[in-house]
């Protein structure tokens, strides 16, 4: 594991980070042997030290017993998203600069977003850089049976979406999906260049690839 965080470094995988931030962040990958941490409870690390960094005590808490994560990491690079959430309010993407942070080094400034409907039904997300169509009227109707295929449009279209705003502003980053925990659950996604994917999709040894595919890829049925 050391190894392929070296790797990845050196691929300016921890570019956007917090530079005090980056060795407390490998110390959690290296002692659970994986590059992605989302939210939640892991094993404690006796020799993790976050009192000297106010950034890391708002990413995560090191207790007697467990070290918690109140955000997936690296936080510049994993994201995990509910998609119900999303689904009600598509706005939310943009809020709280959760992604809004990431998108600025990438040279995306993402500001007045609202939701508008057209006469058919037809949701759209409008931005200072373009409309987009999130979710077309047959997907908000109350008679649709699938929910859960709701929700998965929604969130397929609104990573498009930002993948479309990313590559206009000619930056070298997508976003690609790494798990999905269930059709009613959180899907995570990753920001990366396309060395960086090619990095974890030839490295054969790492236990944890996942998913790890391109939006376009991964939710093919949903977007052709």
């Amino acid at each position: 594991m050391n190894e392929i965080l070296e790797n990845l470094e050196y691929l300016g995988f921890y570019s956007y980070e917090e530079p005090s931030l980056v060795p407390i962040i490998q110390l959690v990958q290296l002692s659970n042997n994986s590059v992605w941490l989302t939210e939640g409870r892991y094993k404690r690390l006796n020799t993790l030290d976050i009192t000297l960094s106010s950034i890391a005590n708002e990413l995560m808490y090191n207790s007697n017993d467990f070290l918690y994560l109140y955000r997936s990491l690296p936080p510049h690079r994993c994201f995990s998203i509910d998609k119900e959430e999303l689904y009600e309010y598509p706005p939310l993407i943009f809020e709280d600069n959760y992604l809004c942070n990431s998108l600025k080094e990438c040279g995306v400034v993402i500001n007045n977003v609202d939701e508008y409907e057209d006469d058919d039904g037809n949701l759209f997300l409008i931005t200072n850089v373009e409309r987009f169509l999130i979710c077309p009227t047959e997907f908000r109707s109350p008679s649709t049976q699938n929910v859960y295929l709701n929700w998965r449009v929604v969130a397929a279209r609104i990573f498009l979406m930002l993948n479309i705003i990313l590559s206009q502003s000619n930056s070298t980053e997508k976003f690609y999906v790494l798990r999905e925990e269930g059709k009613e659950g959180i899907i995570t996604v990753v920001l990366l260049n396309s060395s960086m994917f090619r990095f974890f999709q030839d490295t054969k040894n790492l236990e944890e690839r996942y998913l790890l595919k391109p939006i376009e890829k991964y939710f093919k049925n949903i977007l052709s």
